[in-house]
């Protein structure tokens, strides 16, 4: 049997927002819906997604854009998904 521990800052933080502040970084690599729970089980940080109308005319798989409150969140997605 394994123990969980349970992470405060992610169990009750609102980690997902509705926009990107300016202080956030945007990564160009589409959002799916298996990157979108990578990054809910994976990462830390705060995050925002976006819809990106012009890359959801050509690409029906992608969610939008992520932006991350942390930079080297974003570097581990793009490294990851890209």
């Amino acid at each position: 049997m394994t123990d969980y521990e349970i992470d405060p800052v992610v169990w009750f933080a609102e980690r997902q927002l509705d926009y990107p502040p300016v202080h956030f970084v945007t990564v160009h690599t589409p959002l799916t819906e298996e990157s979108r729970q990578w990054v809910l089980n994976k990462l830390r940080g705060r995050f925002a997604v976006t819809i990106d109308t012009t890359d959801f005319l050509f690409n029906l798989e992608s969610m939008g854009c992520i932006s991350f409150e942390d930079p080297k969140e974003a570097t581990l997605f793009e490294l990851k998904w890209s």
